[in-house]
């Protein structure tokens, strides 16, 4: 082959790499513990809608380890310890956001072992809950949070009618 069919394959299997590359990124990673696509979140074996509008702009993942100074640094969602939690942030263009958060835990805590400060007892969209309300630069910010599976689940938005749209049953 001469040098031009050389470069030319070259070239398409750069293409190539790169469209698979885009692929990947478009699905994230099960490492991360969560997928979105469609407007479709999972987050450790939970779904959630996300409604039409919100764009994804942060994740984050932490989980209960040993700091450099060999204190154990223990992961908590309002209070309530988990071993692991993973966090999902959208947000729409007038600027109002959406937190789901997943947490573990080490054992299959009840719902009643779960009360974070100044909350109320709460069914959203089938669920028994916490809710919580609070003010976030002027905005009223509304935190819901439930066990699902073993698992505490914490939704905040700017409504409690984008959490219900937010939980699926």
């Amino acid at each position: 082959m001469n040098t031009k069919h050389v470069m030319v394959a070259g070239l398409i299997l750069l293409i190539a790499l790169s469209s698979i590359s885009v692929i990947s990124a478009a699905e994230k990673s099960v490492d991360t513990g969560y997928v979105f696509t469609n407007g479709k979140l999972t987050i450790d074996n939970l779904e959630f809608k996300i409604p039409e509008g919100y764009t994804q702009v942060e994740t984050d993942k932490d989980a209960t380890h040993v700091d450099e100074d060999g204190e154990l640094d223990v992961e908590d969602i309002d209070g309530t310890k988990v071993d692991a939690k993973t966090s999902c942030d959208f947000k729409n263009t007038a600027g109002d956001e959406i937190e789901v958060t997943v947490g573990k835990k080490a054992n299959n805590e009840k719902i009643q072992t779960i009360n974070p400060a100044n909350s109320q007892p709460k069914n959203i969209a089938g669920k028994d809950g916490y809710l919580i309300t609070d003010n976030d630069d002027g905005k009223t910010v509304y935190k819901f949070e439930y066990l699902e599976d073993g698992q505490l689940v914490k939704v905040r938005a700017n409504s409690e009618d984008i959490i219900s749209q937010i939980i699926t049953k």
